[in-house]
C-alpha cells in the first residue's frame, strides 16, 4: 500500500466515523425532545444505523453499487441540512452548530468518495486486493 492508498484509507475511516457520528447524534436530537420515548421511531433509526453501518463496510470494502448510493444518500442528506439551516426557526446560533457540521460532514464525505484522488486510490487497491484473493 501506497502514501496515497494510506491517505484514502485513513481518511475514508474518518469520514465514516463522522458520518456514524451524526446518526447517533440525529437519534439522540429527536429522542431527547420527545416526553417519553418513541420505541416504534427508536427501533427505525437502530435499523438506519445498522444499515449505515453496513453500507461504509461495503464502501470501505471497494463495492462501487455502495459508493453510488452512499453519493444519493449523503447527498440527500446535505440538501436537507442546508434545508433545516434557512428553514428551521432556531431560538440561538448553538441550535444551528449541528446542522453546520453535517453540511461539513457530508459535503466533505461527497468529495472524498465522488473526487479524491486518495479514495479512487484506495478503492482500487480494495479491489485488487479482492480480486487476488
Amino acid at each position: 500500500m501506497n502514501a496515497l492508498e494510506r491517505t484514502g484509507k485513513r481518511r475514508t475511516i474518518r469520514l465514516s466515523a463522522s458520518i456514524l457520528l451524526l446518526s447517533v447524534w440525529s437519534t439522540y436530537f429527536y429522542q431527547s425532545v420527545q416526553p417519553e420515548i418513541n420505541f416504534p421511531k427508536l427501533f427505525s433509526q437502530i435499523v438506519r444505523f445498522i444499515l449505515t453501518v453496513l453500507l461504509l463496510f461495503f464502501v470501505y470494502k471497494g463495492n462501487k453499487w455502495a459508493r453510488i448510493i452512499a453519493l444519493i444518500l449523503f447527498s440527500a442528506g446535505l440538501i436537507l441540512a442546508v434545508i433545516a439551516v434557512f428553514t428551521i426557526p432556531h431560538q440561538s446560533f448553538s441550535t444551528e452548530i449541528p446542522f453546520y457540521v453535517m453540511i461539513i460532514v457530508y459535503a466533505d464525505t461527497l468529495f472524498h468518495f465522488g473526487f479524491s484522488r486518495s479514495f479512487k486510490a484506495f478503492m482500487a487497491y480494495q479491489n485488487h486486493k479482492t480480486a487476488n484473493s
